[in-house]
């Protein structure tokens, strides 16, 4: 290998042990947090906290994993080419896991955003399956001609990971839309509110950094940036965000979960790590119920009242239709001047039954 070869193999190690002291610094930030807020529904045996301890502990030994082999190739000792492969192929699966798992996760919770739309479900369901179909011809095509040194540096990126790249990112950018787009549509008290800002947030910011680090990693292989550095860090920094991202997502939905049902409020999360059907926190003064009005594709009327008070005057609007909705909005009252039954309105829901 030559010295800039071996200039460039040290960068590489030392950008893959920065990926993995940023993981570091993220365990120990949220750990207080994640034994507080997910270790007692691995107890209750809740599917996204069970993900979340595999990919939290399993992810983070990868990475140390990751840094060994760095380091060795930046150590220059001779690797057989068959050990080359097999950890091209490692490299691969290991991002498909995290991928994947990342993408359940905010399927779930735009499918819950969406109030259960099977339309959005199988779009969805359908960019992450292609996303999958890819990263395997990308793999397929690129692990058996990668150039690549005796230590496993890759010498030149391989155009065929393209595939894998743009998939993955049109499947992010479609999610981030349709976040934004849901979070747009909302009412405004219920983004504003404690749930309403981590869900928008986390799920927002989680497919628009994915997207951001591959469509770096296609502008390298196309060579519109040139860098031969490109094949040897992005991998390190693409797995680093997705464990950031799943930790983060899960650990501050369970948290800001239990700390409203502490308050009172209520919370649904039978879809895991997605329900946002709920009740918004019990201190504001603002009332909001959702109703169904006569439409067909898209919400024709939305109606908003500062006057309805008493209940007959929400039945009445109610027996208007039952296909899309419109929020109703109720003149703040003191916290003694609630419905009748003492149950809080729900803020989100747009779909109930009347």
């Amino acid at each position: 290998m030559s010295d800039a070869m071996e200039a460039l193999a040290l960068k590489a190690a030392i950008s893959a042990c920065a990926s993995f002291a940023a993981m570091l610094v993220d365990f120990f930030w949220l750990l207080r947090d994640e034994v507080t807020f997910v270790w007692p529904n691995v107890r209750r045996r809740r599917l996204y906290a069970i993900v979340h301890i595999i990919e939290r502990y399993v992810g983070l030994v990868g990475q140390g994993f990751n840094v060994f082999v760095s380091l060795r190739i930046a150590s220059l000792l001779p690797t057989p080419p068959i050990y080359c492969r097999i950890w091209f192929v490692y490299q691969a699966i290991s991002i498909q896991i995290l991928l994947s798992s990342m993408e359940f996760t905010l399927i779930h919770r735009i499918y819950a955003l969406f109030e259960r739309n099977c339309s959005i479900l199988s779009v969805l369901v359908l960019f992450c399956t292609l996303q999958l179909l890819s990263l395997g011809a990308s793999a397929w095509l690129a692990i058996p001609n990668t150039e690549h040194s005796e230590t496993c540096f890759v010498v030149k990126p391989n155009i065929n990971t393209i595939y894998f790249g743009t998939t993955t990112m049109a499947t992010h950018l479609v999610m981030f839309f349709m976040i934004f787009w849901r979070g747009v549509e909302l009412p405004i008290e219920w983004s504003c509110s404690a749930f309403g800002r981590v869900v928008l947030r986390d799920s927002a910011l989680s497919p628009l950094i994915i997207s951001i680090l591959t469509g770096v990693l296609v502008l390298c292989n196309t060579g519109v940036i040139q860098t031969s550095l490109n094949g040897n860090i992005i991998y390190y920094w693409l797995f680093c965000a997705m464990w950031i991202s799943l930790g983060r997502t899960i650990v501050n939905h369970s948290k800001v979960e239990q700390l409203m049902a502490a308050r009172g409020s209520r919370l649904s999360t039978e879809i895991d790590v997605g329900e946002t059907s709920s009740s918004i926190s019990e201190s504001s003064t603002s009332k909001h119920a959702a109703v169904d009005l006569t439409s067909t594709s898209q919400v024709q009327i939305a109606l908003e009242m500062s006057k309805a008070r008493n209940p007959s005057t929400r039945n009445s609007l109610e027996g208007n239709g039952t296909s899309s909705f419109a929020v109703v909005k109720d003149r703040e009252e003191s916290p003694s001047s609630g419905s009748s039954d003492g149950e809080e309105i729900d803020p989100y829901l747009a779909s109930a039954p009347v």
